[in-house]
């Protein structure tokens, strides 16, 4: 049975499952057909974008407006990039840490 394919959105924050680059985070700069563009603001920017499959994708609820807003009208810049990326992945950790006890945390360090 086929796996269902990801629904990816412009902007959307993604984790690389497979290839030299696992465990990377980037945001998605363009969904075509069965490939997807990804870019990091670092090594990875709109001219040379990595192209994959978004089967070997982990995907986040987290989108990006602003840098869907900017890729859409082409005028991305590389810090732009590297602060929609930072702010997603602060968001997202955020996320995980709501409802936990330092004291548990520090506890189970131990």
């Amino acid at each position: 049975m086929a796996k269902p394919i990801k629904q990816l959105q412009v902007g959307q924050l993604v984790r690389s499952l497979a290839g030299h680059d696992k465990g990377q985070y980037y945001l998605v700069l363009k969904v075509a057909g069965v490939k997807v563009w990804l870019v990091d603001g670092y090594k990875r920017l709109p001219a040379n974008a990595k192209q994959k499959n978004p089967c070997h994708l982990q995907e986040s609820k987290l989108i990006s407006a602003d840098f869907a807003a900017k890729a859409q009208a082409g005028n991305l810049r590389p810090e732009d990039m590297r602060a929609c990326l930072r702010a997603l992945l602060s968001q997202q950790a955020d996320e995980l840490n709501v409802g936990k006890n330092p004291d548990e945390e520090a506890l189970a360090n131990v």
